[in-house]
């Protein structure tokens, strides 16, 4: 199963961020076909923990960058971030304990990261990057 393939409809214009988000997107869908296969729990739950490490080194270099520039709307777009991880790390936790938490789940949420996050908010913060100020 593939959750999403990369497209210029997700790109920013800029090149770590893109670049960035395209290794987001590969873990998941990495995810997307383990859980499918029915690969044991123990792999997926490492496989998430790799999509969560990843997403916090990707949430730090925008944070960085936006702090640079000073950004008008870093605390909106950290708190963005931090929702993002916040909801990851439920469904891990839910995850892990055995609970029945289906990946539809974490789909919802991600589906919500591109629309929401990459769609919008960091095609923003990539539009500011690229004026001189």
């Amino acid at each position: 199963m593939t959750w999403t393939t990369w497209s210029e409809k997700y790109a920013t214009g800029h090149a770590g961020m893109d670049h960035g988000h395209r290794r987001l997107m590969e873990l998941i869908n990495q995810l997307a076909e383990a859980m499918e296969d029915n690969k044991p729990m123990s792999f997926c739950s490492e496989l998430l923990e790799r999509f969560i490490a990843h997403t916090r080194t990707h949430f730090l270099a925008e944070e960085q960058l936006m702090d640079r520039i000073r950004y008008p709307k870093t605390k909106e777009h950290k708190a963005l971030h931090e929702m993002l991880v916040k909801d990851v790390l439920a469904f891990k936790e839910s995850y892990d304990s055995g609970e029945n938490a289906q990946f539809i789940t974490l789909l919802v949420i991600l589906d919500s990261w591109l629309e929401r996050d990459i769609s919008v908010a960091d095609k923003e913060l990539a539009e500011f990057v690229a004026v001189p100020h």
